[in-house]
């Protein structure tokens, strides 16, 4: 799959996550932004343009159930993938996610979405 130009945001409060999400894409050929919060997201969102988000449940500030509420708001079509450590699952896709994922994460089953993802 053709990833030029394909750029990510990942948010999620946790320092590793972060840390392995971005090396995990960069190295699969993605541009990555990574936050620490859905505030931060939301910011990042409104001045940048993205093929995809990665979006933790749990986040200071602003969780990640309402970080895609507000992107939906927004009229940003882009794809949503939830993660957390919790079955939140139900919650993400009511919203608007298009995929959910249980951390820990499988690298090479969120490489397999992704490519579905971002080939639609």
């Amino acid at each position: 799959m053709q990833t030029d130009n394909k750029k990510i945001l990942v948010a999620d409060d946790d320092d590793d996550v972060r840390k392995i999400l971005s090396i995990f894409l960069t190295f699969a050929g993605y541009n990555v932004d990574c936050v620490n919060d859905g505030e931060e997201a939301m910011r990042s969102l409104e001045k940048n343009s993205y093929s995809l988000l990665i979006t933790d449940y749990m986040m200071p500030k602003l969780n990640g159930i309402e970080l895609i509420k507000r992107v939906k708001g927004l009229n940003l079509s882009l794809p949503i993938i939830g993660i957390s450590g919790s079955d939140n699952e139900k919650e993400f896709l009511a919203v608007g996610a298009r995929l959910f994922m249980t951390k820990p994460i499988t690298l090479s089953i969120l490489g397999n979405a992704l490519e579905r993802e971002l080939s639609i």
